[in-house]
């Protein structure tokens, strides 16, 4: 079977909204260990440009504003966040209000009871949190500190639809053990019949942007050929932590029915905001 993935990239100051239209967005950023309140700022400042009406739907990095590259659990205790009170929870809130839009924004967590999770936030425009999703597959860099979240969650969201979540290494085959072609995640969503999955990423440069993209797709290859029509949103980040460079990418794919468009992306070196007319 041969599918074709349109290469289409959108401009960020295109917001003229249609009746029957949504505006998805991906903030890519370029953040800076362990400096939450400076990467705040940075996506303050790309996002400035925008209101109501601008974006439906924001997403923004896995770890988004604390960076990723922690090396033990002493080292990220500082900077783990409460799901209603911590800072991305807060920025989250407050942005969502603003844009009047849904906000996602992946961050890490310490529960009440002193469990540590890589996790997300969904934000509904009201300013309510409406979902904590915890990354199930670990990557080599959450063991030093986080928990394997409960597994792989496919709800309705009024405003949204049937939603999944992943967490960058959640579409991987389990620590890279599990067969390549066993799928766990797109199968389990395919099962679920999800409409819309949202990917807060950290994924690591292993070749040019369309490489990556291409890899995501191969990755949720039974959403592709499956009889569901679904949106892919992923935001990942770019820059350099630690030796560790990071790919870009974000982008907005509809998938189904054994065909693929590739509606806009970001390239590896863009810090800045997709927003897509679908």
């Amino acid at each position: 079977m041969k599918i074709g993935m349109k290469r289409r990239r959108t401009a960020t100051n295109t917001l003229h909204k249609t009746h029957s239209s949504s505006l998805p967005a991906c903030c890519q950023l370029n953040p800076t260990l362990a400096e939450t309140d400076a990467n705040m700022a940075r996506a303050d400042g790309l996002l400035e440009r925008y209101g109501p009406g601008d974006i439906d739907l924001l997403v923004l990095p896995e770890m988004a504003f604390t960076g990723y590259v922690f090396e033990s659990s002493e080292e990220i205790e500082p900077y783990l966040e409460d799901e209603e009170t911590g800072p991305s929870v807060m920025w989250a809130k407050k942005e969502a209000v603003r844009l009047q839009s849904f906000v996602v924004v992946g961050y890490p967590e310490r529960t009440k009871d002193g469990k540590c999770y890589n996790s997300l936030c969904c934000i509904n425009p009201k300013g309510e949190r409406v979902k904590t999703y915890r990354k199930a597959f670990l990557y080599k860099n959450d063991e030093y500190w986080a928990l394997e979240g409960p597994g792989f969650e496919s709800l309705e969201i009024e405003g949204l639809g049937k939603v999944g979540f992943a967490i960058c290494m959640d579409i991987n085959p389990y620590q890279f053990k599990a067969d390549f072609t066993a799928y766990e995640f797109a199968r389990f969503h395919t099962t679920k019949k999800t409409r819309l999955v949202i990917g807060c990423m950290s994924w690591v440069k292993g070749g040019d942007v369309l490489s990556t993209i291409r890899y995501w797709v191969q990755r949720l290859l039974p959403l592709v050929i499956g009889e569901e029509e679904v949106c892919f949103v992923a935001s990942n980040r770019i820059g350099t932590e630690r030796g560790v460079t990071f790919a870009g990418g974000s982008c907005l794919i509809n998938m189904g029915n054994q065909t693929l468009d590739l509606k806009g992306y970001l390239d590896e070196n863009e810090e800045d905001v997709l927003v897509v007319d679908v």
